[in-house]
């Protein structure tokens, strides 16, 4: 199944993730309508994709945006501030997977994050694991976002599935590509200790891939995947592949315990709701040797990331040069 010739609609379609998902639909020769909050951000968007203004917290705006649509690709989010974390990435969720049942839409799609597991565990994970978002904004409204998701879905027999990427990179990748490949020109990189523990770097193609797999696909109804790379590389491996770009490979191994020690302080002054109460498991998170596993998405779907790190890095680079970030 594809959806050629149907009308589908995208949230953040002028954001990262969004924007490549909304283009990648287009020229499969889907009919895309993006949800625009703010028009000039949609620039990038070629004339054939439909522009449609409103916001996620808009009820009333996404019951008009959703008519007509067969499919929902719910891609917006807020990654800062609590306030705006819970209203784009709880209440907002809300009002998108409801107007998607009572417009009787095939599938909605949400895009969550292995945020919402928390950082706690010790041992790999797997979609039937326990989410345990812990103290930060983001985590906790992720898993809130997903309940919201199941609750509304129930109400209206509407069907889902829910994907968990990582740390999605690639061209236009703000955090995971301009800001890494900052720190990782710092000669030498500093990381902590010898940067064995696991990082969870996927390319932005292949999180696109899912998503329109997902849509359509049988075996994605009501269910969650990850998206992550499989096995894991390290962060030594992801940081070295932006600063060996940047002519170098030097390592500055930051001591744990000093780190550790800088993050019980952080934790203590902290209010309740923050970044700063996880810190210190944050650190030892980064040190783990773990892989969010993709064992389901490969036996339910037949689908597994295709493009490796040296690859994507390579792809990222040439997105570096074009902004003057890389010579």
């Amino acid at each position: 199944m594809t959806l050629q010739g149907e009308q589908v609609l995208v949230t953040g379609a002028t954001g990262f993730l969004g924007g490549a998902l909304a283009l990648k639909l287009a020229a499969q020769g889907v009919r895309v309508r993006a949800l625009v909050r703010t028009p000039a951000k949609a620039e990038f968007l070629p004339p054939e994709i439909e522009r449609f203004p409103g916001d996620v917290t808009d009820t009333a705006a996404m019951r008009r945006a959703v008519q007509g649509c067969s499919v929902v690709f719910h891609v917006a989010a807020v990654f800062n501030g609590v306030a705006p974390q819970f209203a784009v990435n709880v209440d907002g969720t809300r009002s998108v997977a409801a107007a998607a049942g009572e417009a009787g839409v095939k599938r909605l799609v949400h895009v969550s994050s292995i945020a919402s597991y928390g950082v706690n565990y010790t041992t790999d994970v797997t979609e039937d694991m326990a989410l345990a978002p812990g103290a930060m904004p983001y985590n906790v409204t992720k898993a809130q976002g997903e309940n919201v998701v199941r609750e509304v879905a129930a109400r209206y027999d509407l069907s889902y599935t829910i994907i968990r990427p990582s740390m999605i990179y690639g061209p236009k990748s703000g955090l995971w590509t301009e800001q890494m490949f900052r720190l990782a020109s710092l000669n030498p990189t500093p990381w902590i200790g010898d940067g064995s523990g696991s990082a969870y770097p996927i390319y932005v193609d292949d999180v696109v891939d899912l998503l329109i797999l997902v849509a359509t696909h049988p075996n994605a109804h009501n269910q969650a995947f990850n998206c992550t790379p499989d096995p894991s590389p390290t962060w030594r491996d992801y940081l070295q592949s932006y600063s060996r770009l940047a002519g170098h490979d030097n390592w500055l191994a930051i001591p744990p315990l000093l780190m550790l020690a800088v993050g019980g302080i952080a934790m203590l002054v902290s209010p309740p709701l923050s970044e700063g109460r996880d810190l210190p498991d944050m650190i030892q998170f980064a040190r783990r040797h773990i892989t969010f596993k993709m064992t389901k998405a490969r036996e339910l779907l037949g689908w597994q990331p295709q493009v490796d790190l040296a690859t994507g890095i390579a792809r990222s680079a040439d997105y570096l040069r074009s902004i003057g970030k890389l010579t």
